[in-house]
């Protein structure tokens, strides 16, 4: 999945992914120039649906902030982090465009 978004030094843009926790899987930052934006991940615990299985998904948080103007390019991967031979489950990669 691609996205692209544009904000101003000292703007936050907030996404949310959804996420395998319960599964053992975690989105992780593969990429991102740091003089451009930073990246947080955080994680937020859905309600339980009826009759969802155990190890159902949640949701991450992303919050982008610009941090100097220029284009960033983010990779973030959702994979299990013991898994280091294996491609991440999913990949996302965000532009980011700081004016």
């Amino acid at each position: 999945m691609e996205k692209k978004i544009t904000l101003q030094i000292g703007e936050t843009v907030q996404l949310q992914l959804e996420s395998l926790g319960g599964a053992g899987y975690s989105w992780v930052i593969a990429q991102n120039d740091e003089q451009v934006t930073g990246v947080k991940l955080s994680g937020t615990e859905r309600e339980p649906r009826k009759n969802e299985p155990v190890g159902g998904s949640s949701v991450t948080n992303v919050s982008v902030i610009g941090t100097g103007k220029g284009v960033s390019s983010i990779k973030l991967e959702q994979k299990r982090i013991w898994e280091t031979d294996k491609e991440p489950l999913k990949t996302v990669v965000i532009e980011a465009t700081v004016v």
